[in-house]
């Protein structure tokens, strides 16, 4: 046997080899590892909700993970479940009678756990989350708009006011809270904003008032709101009706214009086919 056949050979058995366990590493796909965001929201009702977003970090963005049972606790006491919707939310609210678990520095420590399924992994995230209290009072005076902020925290022997932390003033927008005014509390737990006078509202100049802590390290998201007419009134453009010097042309032009271009290109797709046949004959003639 010639050493060139021989080195054939041994690059074909190397092929072969490499074939049959290629695909068992290729088949088989890795579960999804899933981002958790969690967070904490005290609303203007008082209510404590806990909130989960899952979401998959592709290269192309992040993408919703929908149908996912979230456990939410505190401690080591189960409070509910929610599943994620189309946007890979779920929330839970937790009810106003639950005695809540404190943790030694006076924190309420939740979890959120997703245990995992057989397309998408295991996952975690925690909180500590001390209790506040937001007030928010409107006022104008003179053309001028004002939001006072109040804020503290229970204590045992009362309440205790909150001193140098950040809050703010928001306003809703599509998809986020666009923050108009911020302040730090002073050493009652009290800060007084002014309020913008561009802001739009609807056609009626009304507008949401969100004073608010923003993921704030130890408290969360806590807020209050109010609806005022302190917005500047949209006014929606009239529509556009079709002629000559609008955006939309009339209809007897855009049909007229249709039918000159479909003659157009029809005389030269009836150009194209008399050559192609006028090329057969040629080829014909040729070979009689």
């Amino acid at each position: 046997m010639s050493r060139s056949y021989r080195y054939f050979a041994l690059l074909i058995l190397v092929v072969c080899w490499s074939a049959s366990g290629f695909p068992a590493s290729v088949v088989q796909e890795s579960k999804i590892s899933p981002y958790m965001l969690f967070s904490y929201l005290k609303n203007s009702d008082s209510q404590q909700v806990l909130q989960v977003k899952m979401t998959n970090i592709t290269q192309t963005g992040e993408v919703p993970l929908p149908g996912l049972t979230i456990r939410f606790l505190n401690g080591e006491n189960l409070l509910g479940e929610a599943t994620t919707d189309v946007t890979g939310s779920a929330s839970y609210t937790i009810g106003s009678t639950v005695a809540l678990y404190v943790a030694e520095d006076g924190t309420w420590p939740f979890t959120a756990t997703f245990d995992g399924d057989t397309l998408v992994d295991a996952t975690f995230s925690d909180l500590s989350i001390t209790d506040v209290n937001l007030e928010m009072t409107l006022g104008e005076e003179e053309g001028k708009r004002s939001i006072t902020l109040t804020a503290t925290m229970p204590a045992d022997d009362g309440v205790i006011p909150v001193a140098g932390d950040e809050v703010g003033v928001y306003v809703p927008r599509m998809f986020s809270l666009l923050p108009v005014a911020t302040g730090v509390l002073d050493e009652t737990g009290t800060v007084q904003l002014e309020f913008p006078n561009d802001i739009p509202g609807d056609s009626l100049g009304n507008i949401t008032v969100i004073g608010r802590f923003n993921e704030h390290y130890l408290y969360g998201n806590v807020e209050k709101r109010e609806n005022r007419e302190w917005g500047t009134p949209v006014i929606k453009a009239p529509p556009v009706y079709r002629s000559l010097w609008s955006t939309l042309a009339p209809k007897w032009m855009v049909v007229t214009l249709a039918i000159l271009l479909l003659g157009v290109w029809s005389q030269y797709m009836l150009v194209i086919i008399n050559l192609i046949r006028i090329r057969m004959d040629g080829l014909k003639n040729e070979k009689k």
